[in-house]
């Protein structure tokens, strides 16, 4: 009983006392609580149901659970993006601010037709544990440390792969073509967790870079990858489904592309120092015409980097409006290794706009689910602010772009075929050997060439006649009903995907993303309209926002 009350004073006095901190600061804020801090009137009610809980509920309840739900609910009652992290999730958060965690260094997935084996989706990285023991996309990982995974979910899975640095797991796969099991063992080191996956030319001169999430390395990645373009006319910056992150990432990937002294972000809290104004520390490094894509997931940092972009014409914003984060968390260590994210402050685009979307009665589960599915509220009940260049824009309910194009929605067969997960089979059954007239992919597949996997060259793999005929017979072989109208009405996606699914597994995730873009509706967009975005550069005008209505 004693020690229940310990975590209980320790925790709940920590959170009465820590409402101040470092506002958006990638480290962590530690505090304790001080004692001479009289205690709270309503901390004696808390523990005196705590006591009659422990003493008296039908079933035995440890004291932490109970703890951990009651800050969890007491923090819900503030705003949808307070929270309060148990050890494993706040070793998760630490993990993701830092990009780097201990592993084998491969991605995995459940496969569908057999949701207690995992499959790896694409081929390690070069110089990764995984990668020196020769893992390949494909590998069906089916038991770990002995053990079978049948009954294993994906974060079981992930957990036993990652551990301490220098320690080893032994794995067990199947191999399509190989019909033993082989059993590798991997000695575990440090993964780096990669922001900025992908940068490479849609069409000669116009680069395209896609951000992920924003983590200590995002800053120094994208200028990385900036550095692998050679005389760019043009440049897509992909912010989709970023959820966001670090504050200071979003202020030093912004000075890429202002001028010194331009205001990127401000923020208000209550608490001493959360009052900020944040301008761009570096001269302008990048001066082309700038595409930013975003969509409902682009959240907080991402809209951070998007709304002072905007605000300053230096962007045209195409794609969906945006989720609509204005809130900041600082995060703050507690005792027993748990933590706690509260929201601090509120920030504000250059122009003056708090883009955060009304929370007001909203439960957790819709505010984050079912509002998103809302569409944005007409301009005319939101405050209208102005750019540098006159234009309107908006305050309240995340970022409306400039340039409004909805992503494609799958079809009906679209939908069907991805439910069952029949591209990634597909390509597998391509490259295992069992088709005969795509020998030469599957050697590529097996053996690797070095030429290929450098960038030198990529083969000429095209979804010929034979290809679409056995995927046909593929498709029947697993139920999968289907029409001539079906394929038909369907090609060009289906050699696409078949494609896309191919280049991934034998030359890794970036060469089949590039297959993917081609067909993706917002990229294309973003390629038509950029003569408008060279126009906002230059003169600060362009057509009027088209907004959703």
């Amino acid at each position: 009983m004693k020690h229940g009350f310990a975590i209980l004073l320790v925790a709940i006095v920590a959170v009465f006392s820590l409402m101040g901190g470092l506002l958006g600061d990638p480290t962590f804020s530690r505090s304790a609580a001080d004692a001479s801090t009289p205690p709270n009137e309503f901390l004696a009610n808390f523990t005196e149901a705590l006591e009659v809980v422990e003493q008296n509920y039908v079933d035995p309840v440890g004291s932490d659970k109970l703890v951990y739900s009651s800050i969890k609910g007491m923090l819900r009652r503030l705003d949808p993006h307070s929270s309060f992290l148990d050890p494993k999730e706040f070793a998760r958060l630490r993990e993701d601010q830092h990009s780097r965690y201990y592993g084998l260094g491969i991605r995995v997935r459940p496969l569908l037709r057999d949701q207690g084996r995992h499959v790896i989706v694409e081929p390690p990285a070069i110089g990764t544990p995984a990668e020196k023991k020769g893992l390949r996309a494909g590998d069906v990982i089916t038991r770990i440390g002995g053990e079978p995974i049948d009954d294993w979910t994906s974060d079981e899975v992930v957990g036993h792969l990652k551990g301490p640095r220098g320690t080893t797991v032994d794995i067990t796969i199947e191999r399509p073509g190989v019909r033993e099991p082989i059993e590798v063992t991997v000695e575990r080191d440090e993964i780096p967790m990669v922001t900025v996956p992908y940068a490479f030319e849609l069409k000669p001169g116009i680069g395209y870079i896609k951000i992920d999430r924003f983590s200590e390395s995002t800053a120094q990645e994208l200028g990385d990858k900036l550095e692998l373009f050679q005389g760019l006319s043009g440049l897509v910056l992909d912010l989709r489904d970023n959820p966001g992150g670090l504050l200071n990432q979003a202020i030093a990937v912004s000075d890429y592309f202002l001028p010194r002294g331009e205001l990127i972000v401000s923020t208000k809290g209550r608490a001493g120092g959360s009052t900020k104004s944040y301008a761009a520390p570096g001269e302008e490094k990048v001066r082309v015409p700038l595409v930013v894509l975003i969509n409902r997931h682009s959240a907080s940092a991402s809209e951070i980097v998007s709304g002072a972009l905007q605000d300053h014409d230096r962007a045209l914003i195409v794609g969906e409006t945006s989720f609509g984060k204005g809130l900041v968390q600082s995060v703050f260590t507690l005792d027993n290794d748990t933590g706690m994210a509260l929201t601090t402050a509120k920030y504000y685009t250059p122009s003056g706009r708090l883009i955060q979307r009304d929370y007001s009665g909203s439960s957790l589960e819709y505010y984050y689910i079912e509002g998103e599915l809302e569409p944005p509220a007409p301009d005319r009940e939101r405050e209208v602010y102005s750019t540098d260049g006159k234009r309107k824009v908006y305050g309240g309910g995340g970022i409306t772009p400039d340039i409004t194009e909805a992503a494609r929605e799958l079809n009906r067969f679209e939908m069907l075929l991805a439910s069952k997960d029949v591209f990634f089979q597909y390509a597998r059954r391509l490259t295992s050997g069992e088709v005969p007239f795509a020998g030469e992919f599957q050697r590529l597949a097996r053996n690797g060439d070095p030429a290929v996997l450098e960038g030198k060259t990529l083969p000429d793999f095209q979804v010929t006649g034979d290809v679409l005929a056995d995927f046909r017979q593929f498709l029947k072989d697993r139920g999968v009903e289907f029409s001539d109208e079906d394929i038909d009405g369907n090609v060009d996606l289906i050699k696409r995907r078949i494609r896309q699914e191919v280049f991934t597994s034998a030359l890794g995730i970036e060469e089949g993303y590039k297959i993917g873009v081609q067909g993706d509706n917002q990229v294309l967009k973003a390629l038509e309209v950029m003569p408008e975005a060279k126009s906002l550069m230059t003169s600060g005008r362009i057509d009027p926002p088209v907004l959703p209505r």
